[in-house]
């Protein structure tokens, strides 16, 4: 049940009509059920994962709470997290591994087709984060298992985020209070945002993509159009859906942090980061960053850390070495940053040191779209060859039509900006916003292009 469908959205309105017409008490169960029901829809089967990760991480936050030993609490948060790990590691990395040991080798892998299941990648941290917070001391156990359930398996952010910690979102879950007037209308313009970002620049950005990449040696005026748009595209796709989750869950009354603040106007790189998959990036400040001794143990330490978190970010994304390269070159863009802060004084970036760090981290999603390491080398070589920028322009399959579309969209981003913010702007671009993704959903399905969220495989 893909949030940009029409069978969500009549979901999402049966869920805000039963929640608030539910007794206060049951409304916690109420929206549990109908959490299990929206992820049973991807796959009745692997919903029993989520459970099983729901039912370990419940128990070992409860036994570390009644333990009295150090030893025997870190055993508890051992066992949580080699569990969600280990989830991680047999759907989203064995093939990975074992192909790569095979390979080294000299044999050859005969893949399993192991099946991912959808969000699991989200869901697993958000448990973990829950353990290791109850270890630290940060949070009291939680006592419901029902509660506790309903926070891992919030359909919202389910799939794809926000990562939420169960001290800002449980207690939201447990008072169970009705949308409020200012609510509902935020979390309409949320959701109206959302849309115009996944179906209008998203959406009409996938197929010249997909074209450009899907060539042996495309010309590199393509190879530029291309990356441009997959920036845009990966943006406005993942901040699509983060803006329906937000409106999803004030239309319940409950509040999910923000996931992307225009990461693209970032004056550096470690300041990107700052801006981009917020949720991810503090999953990985609070948990990896700060216990190897951030910024706090001298320049080596630090540059150590960051590049461990980075390499943790890029597998995060997906089991192949196109994702390590990719997490290591942001590792290094900022360690670098890090340096060079250590030397001068904290004044804000020139803006051509700007517009350098945006150049190379719209050059850096090259390793992130690209299907392998020689792909993104012959795309690279591809780049810098000679161009026929006819030919570049014909490969990528834009229409003068769908290009000016395409552009009208992107002129659209800092409205997109004002109204999810709430700012006051006039009752006609909300309209003509709306009338747009409207279009644009005809338009995709007519040509039978489901358009797939692009987190949903991580």
């Amino acid at each position: 049940m893909s949030f940009d469908s029409p069978r969500y959205v009549l979901f999402l309105g049966a869920a805000v009509l039963l929640h608030r017409v539910c007794p206060r008490r049951l409304r916690w169960g109420l929206l549990l059920l109908l959490s299990l029901f929206f992820y049973a829809c991807w796959s009745p089967p692997l919903t029993l994962v989520i459970v099983g990760v729901i039912a370990l991480t419940y128990f070992c936050g409860r036994m570390i709470g009644r333990a009295a030993r150090p030893s025997a609490r870190k055993c508890w948060v051992f066992l949580a997290a080699a569990g969600c790990l280990g989830l991680l590691v047999w759907f989203k990395y064995f093939e990975f591994l074992a192909r790569t040991v095979t390979e080294i080798a000299g044999g050859n892998w005969t893949p399993l087709h192991i099946l991912l299941p959808v969000g699991c990648s989200f869901y697993t941290f958000q448990a973990l984060s829950y353990v290791l917070d109850v270890y630290r001391g940060d949070l009291p156990p939680v006592r419901h298992p029902g509660h506790y359930a309903l926070y891992i398996a919030f359909f919202p952010q389910l799939v794809a985020g926000p990562i939420e910690r169960a001290g800002a979102l449980l207690p939201q879950l447990t008072e169970a209070k009705a949308a409020d007037k200012k609510q509902i209308v935020l979390g309409l313009r949320l959701l109206l945002t959302g849309f115009f970002r996944k179906l209008v620049i998203a959406d009409l950005s996938a197929p010249a993509v997909n074209r450009v990449f899907a060539a042996a040696r495309p010309d590199g005026s393509a190879v530029l159009i291309s990356l441009a748009l997959f920036a845009f595209q990966i943006y406005s796709d993942f901040a699509g859906y983060s803006d329906i989750a937000r409106g999803s869950a004030l239309l319940l009354g409950i509040r999910l942090r923000r996931n992307f603040d225009r990461p693209y106007l970032a004056r550096s790189f470690r300041a990107f980061w700052r801006r981009w998959h917020m949720s991810l990036t503090g999953w990985f400040t609070d948990y990896v960053y700060i216990p190897l001794g951030g910024s706090r143990k001298g320049a080596g330490r630090q540059i150590l850390a960051t590049m461990t978190v980075f390499l943790l970010s890029g597998l995060w994304h997906g089991a192949d070495w196109t994702f390590a390269c990719w997490g290591l070159l942001h590792g290094l863009l900022c360690s670098g940053e890090i340096l060079l802060a250590r030397n001068r004084s904290r004044e804000k970036p020139p803006l051509a040191y700007s517009v350098f760090c945006m150049g190379l981290i719209f050059l850096s999603w090259l390793l992130f779209r690209a299907e392998s390491l020689m792909q993104a080398g012959t795309m690279l070589r591809c780049l810098f060859a000679p161009w026929d920028i006819q030919g570049g322009l014909a490969l990528t399959g834009l229409s003068m039509p769908q290009a000016l579309c395409l552009g009208l969209g992107l002129c659209q981003l800092p409205l997109l900006h004002r109204v999810s913010e709430g700012r006051q702007v006039p009752d006609t671009a909300c309209l003509y916003l709306l009338a747009c993704a409207v279009i644009a959903w005809f338009l995709r399905a007519e040509s039978g292009n489901p358009g797939a969220f692009i987190y949903f495989q991580f």
